[in-house]
């Protein structure tokens, strides 16, 4: 079911059948999907699980409604459109979530349903590469995760990547094994085919090196201003960057090249390392403690939107988007 499934530091020692389900529910209508959702939430806290839901209001009371006030005062419920801003974000706040105040008290088992809706092209993709990475970040913990899709309103290509990244599909009379999953290996290689559009002619360009990196930083603080970047968001882009350049520097090539413009709401920030190849498909998405832990690009994810990374014979170009707005 999972790539990897060595325990982390502050994850509970397994018993049994404590390991990761991830399941999708793929449901017609509000009546199907509370007939699989209502059983599975109800089934955790008579295990005494930590249960938790992350829906739309509408469909949080629908449950609230079905499960009855006792029960449902004991499983905590998160609006989705505020815990889905961004695919890092949430998976990153989930395992924080989980291993400060969900595992210590058992099992998690997690209902979501992701917000779909305004979403780009790079961030639909990144949403369905999410949905990969749970089989990742979540392998060989006591977790439990349904994921629900509404297929009267979602695109096709969401609910066939919804097929290939969940284990397992929920339904009515239980669970069953999906027969199109694909492991998140190859799947994250998918959403990385391809060459990334080059940086448009007008971006600011520098170079930097061993001793330059002062000098990038204060060149970083003055695009973002230029370019709108609230004030607040500064500091967290600037680390972001230098982070990588300071990687390329001390492991890399020693130099790289830097772009950086702004496009469609975003501030993005090209960087190449024109020496050093990355050979891993999951850098800078395995959580603290894991086997392949890099604990630089998990912090560079953290405080951008989207990092995109292409790594070949040329060398490594990552591209870092963060929201102006």
């Amino acid at each position: 079911m999972t790539e990897r499934s060595a325990l982390r530091p502050g994850v509970p020692a397994q018993t049994g059948g404590d390991v990761l389900a991830h399941r999708a529910l793929l449901y017609g209508s509000r009546r199907e999907f509370l007939l699989t959702a209502v059983p599975f939430l109800r089934a955790g806290r008579r295990a005494g699980d930590a249960v938790v839901v992350i829906a739309a209001p509408p469909v949080a009371a629908a449950l609230r409604e079905q499960l009855g006030s006792e029960t449902a005062a004991k499983i905590e419920f998160i609006d989705a459109a505020e815990w889905f801003r961004g695919p890092m974000h949430a998976l990153a706040s989930c395992h924080d979530r989980a291993r400060a105040d969900w595992w210590p008290r058992g099992r998690l088992r997690l209902l979501a349903e992701p917000v779909w809706d305004g979403l780009t092209p790079l961030e639909t993709r990144e949403w369905k590469r999410h949905d990969a990475l749970l089989n990742v970040v979540f392998a060989g913990t006591p977790t439990q995760i349904m994921c629900a899709y509404d297929r009267a309103a979602l695109p096709a290509h969401v609910l066939d990547a919804a097929a290939r990244t969940h284990p397992e599909l929920a339904g009515p009379d239980g669970a069953a094994p999906a027969g199109r999953f694909t492991g998140p290996a190859e799947f994250c290689a998918e959403c990385d085919a391809g060459p990334l559009p080059p940086p448009p002619a007008t971006a600011a360009r520098r170079s930097f090196a061993t001793g330059g990196l002062p000098a990038l930083r204060e060149f970083l603080s003055a695009e973002a201003r230029r370019l709108g970047l609230p004030e607040e968001r500064t500091l967290p882009f600037v680390l972001a960057a230098n982070e990588v350049a300071t990687g390329i520097v001390r492991d890399g090539g020693g130099r790289g090249s830097l772009w950086v413009w702004a496009e469609g709401g975003e501030l993005i920030c090209d960087i190449t390392d024109p020496a050093r190849i990355l050979t891993g498909r999951f850098a800078g998405y395995e959580p603290p403690g894991g086997p392949g832990h890099d604990a630089e690009m998990w912090a560079v994810r953290r405080l951008c939107h989207i990092v995109e990374i292409r790594s070949g014979s040329r060398g490594t170009q990552l591209r870092l988007h963060v929201r102006l707005a």
